[in-house]
């Protein structure tokens, strides 16, 4: 389909497609490109006339920013936004403009940033979601479409798939073969298939005021992705947006029952909030303009189940879950959601694998949420008793370095997998990535020479099923040339060798971390995670078993010799 991103509907439009995703948010829209990479058409049905000016979500950790860039739209994000190893600190002070109670450096010098360098072929970066959604929409491929200014008010399962139909005056029915509910926390379509939600206690209120300012007397040479001010009015933390254009968002939760009261109950003056946290005058801040004020809810929302029981409709992102912001995991988590589900709903719409492999998008993802939500409701707990604390400089000073894990996650961001063994969490260790190319883990990333050219190992898999080998493994480039597909995807093989014509192995980090050995074959998903490691002794079987244990829900081995 060629229609025009973002069309206005004509009364009574019917559109046919193959996947129809409800939500138009960072989440359904990368769905849509996820799923026009493995050549489904796909239509978003979004119900706001344009993305919200609100910043809400921040960060785009190094693994977001990896799906990000097989998109082509890396580069876009990270000059929207700040790169993280400019603003890699967080800052504790009574006031901006007052006492620095103590600081914590993510990234605290070149040498630590090399070693961050080495896990990924992209760094994080601060980008708003809203620039993010803008620049999905901007780049969606010819066979996505999006439709604003619509609300889908009906879903109905069809003898092929589902029917979707949009209110307002120029009311339009979607005919799909499956749908995607990225609706966010208050969509209204889940419950009508019998998604129902469930709720952790909520961990109290936010208010979230968005502004602009120039802060660079106050934050030059202390640059920081977190300012967290402590003093009698103000209890709560500036997020840096932009610093370049000046702009910030000032989030102070409800503490007590008279905070509640203060801040939600009647009229606030909310320049006088961001007067406290900066703690200068409003004449003596440049630039000053509130844009937006919001508050809501903090806490952990989730389904009983992620999947309808007819089969044709799946939660995703928001929908399924929701955490506290205490970590920025909430944006990240639904985007890695779509880009798990894309490969699956490709692989049985293309005819490749049965209906039943979607039952393992739930099966490897809730977990994967499930922690980053305990992750981030514990971040939250340990943030109420740090800003209901005194603020005492000496004790700041001691016991910042048992924070660390609530803002420096490569472990949590990297080190996810699909495959713990029995009694292991699926996150060993949230602050450090120790890379393993074992069944489940995401494959990791490995700089390589192609002709001159310089691309990671997560770009193998980017289109669809790749064979990684060493050189005694070239027998598996005869395999994928005979049967170029795999579970209906494509299937490619790439021999990485010290000195190989085709692929080379820079500095030695592929052999190293991978450990191939002999004909051995690590066969990497369209999703970067490692499907199985196969030994090449009778390579179709190997390949054939690997599949049946996917669709079947049962463990991916996760060495060779456990196939059989």
């Amino acid at each position: 389909m060629t229609a025009p991103v973002s069309q206005p509907l004509e009364t009574a439009e019917r559109v046919e497609t193959d996947v129809v995703v409800v939500g138009g948010g960072p989440t359904g829209l990368a769905a849509a490109h996820f799923l026009a990479g493995h050549g489904i058409r796909t239509v978003v049905l979004e119900q706001r006339p344009e993305p919200s000016g609100h910043p809400r979500a921040t960060v785009i950790n190094s693994r977001t920013m990896e799906l990000l860039r097989h998109l082509g739209i890396d580069a876009e994000v990270r000059s929207a936004g700040v790169p993280l190893q400019n603003t890699a600190r967080i800052t504790w002070c009574t006031e901006l403009a007052g006492t620095e109670l103590a600081g914590l450096d993510i990234i605290a010098s070149a040498d630590a940033l090399m070693e961050r360098a080495v896990n990924s072929p992209v760094l994080p970066v601060i980008c708003s979601q809203n620039r993010v959604e803008a620049l999905l929409v901007e780049r969606l491929p010819e066979n996505a479409r999006v439709i604003r200014g619509v609300k889908a008010e009906e879903l109905t399962v069809t003898p092929t798939g589902v029917r979707v139909t949009t209110g307002g005056e120029t009311p339009a029915v979607v005919e799909a073969r499956y749908a995607v509910l990225a609706e966010g926390l208050h969509g209204s379509l889940r419950e009508t298939v019998g998604l129902r939600r469930t709720a952790a206690t909520p961990l109290g209120r936010l208010l979230d005021i968005h502004f602009s300012a120039d802060l660079s007397p106050w934050t030059a040479g202390r640059e920081s992705a977190l300012y967290w001010v402590l003093n009698d009015t103000v209890r709560g933390v500036l997020v840096t947006v932009d610093p370049v254009r000046g702009e910030w968002l000032l989030e102070i939760p409800a503490l007590t029952p008279e905070e509640e009261h203060t801040y939600f109950e009647r009229e606030v003056d909310h320049h006088k909030l961001i007067e406290a946290a900066i703690g200068e005058s409003r004449d003596a801040i440049e630039g000053l303009r509130i844009h937006s004020v919001r508050n809501w809810v903090m806490g952990s929302t989730g389904l009983e189940s992620w999947r309808s029981a007819d089969g044709r409709v799946l939660a995703a992102g928001d929908a399924a879950h929701t955490f506290p912001p205490t970590g920025g995991f909430g944006m990240n988590t639904g985007i890695q959601d779509a880009h798990n589900l894309a490969w699956k709903l490709a692989a049985v719409l293309r005819g490749g694998a049965p209906d039943t492999l979607l039952d393992s998008y739930e099966r490897e993802r809730r977990p994967v949420a499930e922690f980053n939500a305990r992750h981030s409701e514990i971040n939250a707990l340990q943030k109420r008793a740090l800003l209901q604390s005194d603020a005492d400089r000496e004790k700041f000073a001691r016991n910042i370095e048992e924070h660390r894990p609530h803002f420096d996650f490569e472990g949590q961001t990297l080190g996810f997998t699909y495959a713990p063994g029995p009694g292991e969490p699926v996150v060993q260790d949230v602050v450090t990535y120790r890379p393993t190319a074992e069944a489940g883990h995401r494959a990791p990333h490995a700089w390589l020479d192609r002709a001159g050219d310089r691309i990671s190992t997560t770009d193998l898999s980017r289109t669809g099923f790749a064979l990684l080998t060493g050189a005694e493994g070239a027998d598996w480039e005869q395999v994928a040339k005979e049967d170029p597909t795999f579970m209906g995807l494509p299937l490619t093989a790439a021999v990485i060798t010290a000195d190989g014509p085709r692929l080379r192995d820079v500095g030695g980090a592929f052999a190293d971390i991978y450990a191939l050995k002999g004909t051995e074959a690590v066969l990497v998903r369209p999703d970067g995670h490692v499907l199985a490691r196969l030994p090449g002794v009778a390579p179709q079987k190997e390949l054939r078993q690997a599949a049946d244990r996917t669709v079947d829900g049962g463990p991916v081995p996760a060495r060779a010799e456990e196939l059989s």
